[in-house]
């Protein structure tokens, strides 16, 4: 009998918390688009060039312009965050600027998947560096923000919405 006892108390307690997950993975829904942040350093080397392998799947590193002025490339973070309508998603820079990044407005429909944002870049306490840019990025196409000098090279910000 008590075998039986602790048996069921165990499948209770087991369906309670195997419950208990099922809700929240329903309460938090579907997930919406997220932008994707890669802060790149670029810079010129006469030793030779280099790319970080993380940007391999990026042809226009060194070959197009503004690109073409930089032959070594380094990844210093990639972070993704998620973008709500009118609500600016905010990522600290190496430089100690602040990129916001902002959703205008989602695609009218779902399978356009084009996505209108507005990007800046401010610094504390001081005017915005970059004031406004805005873009309409098709989802999983990069584009970039770049010319901020740090570290003896350039940042370049590879911003990706991923629907």
């Amino acid at each position: 009998m008590t075998r039986f006892v602790v048996a069921m108390w165990a499948s209770l307690l087991l369906a309670v918390f195997a419950g208990a997950g099922a809700h929240s993975a329903i309460a938090a829904g579907p997930r919406g688009p997220e932008i994707e942040i890669t802060v790149i350093l670029a810079s010129r080397s006469d030793a030779g060039g280099s790319i970080d392998p993380l940007l391999r799947d990026l042809p226009q590193l060194g070959r197009d312009a503004p690109f073409d002025r930089y032959n070594v490339y380094k990844v210093l973070e990639r972070k993704a965050l998620p973008l709500e309508p009118g609500k600016p998603a905010a990522s600290s820079l190496p430089n100690g600027r602040v990129l916001q990044v902002t959703l205008v407005e989602p695609p009218a429909e779902a399978a356009a998947r084009r996505y209108h944002v507005r990007a800046e870049i401010g610094e504390p306490g001081k005017t915005a560096f970059l004031k406004l840019l805005e873009v309409t990025a098709s989802g999983n196409e990069p584009f970039f923000v770049g010319g901020q000098s740090y570290s003896g090279g350039t940042l370049l910000l590879e911003l990706v919405v991923r629907p």
